[in-house]
């Protein structure tokens, strides 16, 4: 209660106090508007000192809202393209690289350990066509282009160790017939591939060794890196406002040089208005096609960002497959290319726009020399 009551005599000043800066506010768009349309206390602005200072300030607001909004969209379609082409296929091989080498390793322990004759049973094709699968994939991640070049060092690692690991389930097969030779082979690849038998301290935190733990933490990197990816930038944020802003102020500044012309020379422009159409559409297509990247971006991170939590089973393959064909089918609805060629043909066009206003307004000014001072003779 004391402290209401203390409070209470400060907002009764306040609301008695009439705020100093809507007075400010409600006679700025006024003044904005006659300097827009050239009007001055005094009455109009000289028709040749006003056109010649349009037709520079048309075309450079038209070029910067199209260069930023150029900006802004290319950015957006820059992260789709690494998105689509590298970040997104990389991860799909590394989950396929991850879950065959565990089935792999479950068809080893199955045919040489786990068998009702044991040392009488050979791998058989399964446990190759994973392996084989394993490798394709890496090297499939290798090619992507998706990977820095720590990663990629990372990854030659892991490559190796897959040759190391195929070579000891082989030399376990080979040696099958001795209990103790198959079993410690298969121990020594399971170790390998999964770094059970490594002593860890509680509470610290390890690099990770075997080949899972590798594979898994590639995996995360690029998870991090496909939400980063998939997040508004930045870049995009600050070019797309400043577009829009530089996109406003040209039209602000059209109309009231199009009032201008109406008022002081009775004219109607419409090469004028014809020359601002394309640098007032760019940044709105530019927008609708950057605003449909970046959801399909966002589509394609979730599908993909389901692939860390799919398990070694039966069911790994066709999960894997369906995030991929999820993701492709996310950035194909998006039209990224279309887009991409839009960009292409309206921004130039929008510079011919540019152009072409502050050309219709050095016409309209040829009538009207610029007064120039006379001289006082000495």
């Amino acid at each position: 209660m004391k402290l209401r009551e203390r409070i209470r005599p400060v907002l009764t000043r306040l609301r008695r106090t009439p705020p100093r800066a809507l007075p400010a506010l409600r006679g700025l768009f006024p003044a904005l508007w006659r300097r827009a349309a050239g009007r001055t206390p005094e009455g109009s602005c000289p028709t040749a000192a006003f056109l010649r200072r349009r037709m520079l300030v048309l075309p450079v607001l038209a070029v910067v809202s199209l260069a930023l909004s150029a900006a802004a969209y290319g950015d957006i379609h820059g992260r789709t393209q690494r998105l689509r082409d590298r970040c997104a296929p990389a991860l799909v091989d590394l989950a396929q690289a991850r879950t065959s080498l565990e089935l792999a390793q479950g068809q080893a322990d199955v045919r040489l350990l786990k068998s009702t004759t044991p040392g009488l049973v050979e791998l058989g094709e399964t446990y190759r066509s994973q392996l084989t699968e394993a490798t394709q994939s890496l090297s499939r991640v290798a090619r992507s282009g998706a990977l820095h070049k720590g990663q990629e060092q990372e990854l030659r690692v892991v490559s190796g160790l897959v040759v190391a690991y195929g070579d000891k389930i082989a030399w376990a097969e080979r040696n099958r017939t001795s209990d103790v030779l198959r079993e410690a082979g298969v121990a020594y690849a399971e170790d390998m591939l999964r770094g059970r038998h490594r002593a860890v301290t509680p509470g610290t935190a390890q690099e990770p060794i075997s080949i899972l733990e590798r594979l898994r933490e590639l995996e995360r990197q690029l998870h991090r890196e496909n939400h980063d990816l998939a997040a508004w930038s930045p870049l995009t944020l600050t070019g797309a406002a400043a577009a829009a802003l530089a996109a406003v102020l040209f039209a602000f500044v059209l109309l009231g040089t199009s009032v201008f012309l109406a008022d002081r020379l009775r004219l109607i422009s419409v090469q004028l208005a014809v020359a601002a159409v394309p640098v007032l559409l760019t940044p709105v297509l530019l927008a609708v096609g950057g605003f449909g990247e970046h959801a399909a971006q966002e589509r394609s991170r979730a599908a993909v960002g389901r692939l860390e939590s799919v398990s070694a089973d039966d069911t790994a393959p066709r999960r894997i497959e369906s995030a991929a064909r999820e993701a492709d089918a996310a950035m194909r609805e998006a039209h990224p290319e279309g887009w991409s060629l839009t960009a292409g043909v309206v921004v130039p066009a929008g510079g011919v726009g540019a152009l072409a206003c502050g050309v219709t307004l050095f016409l309209y000014g040829r009538p009207y020399p610029a007064v120039r001072p006379r001289r006082r003779l000495p």
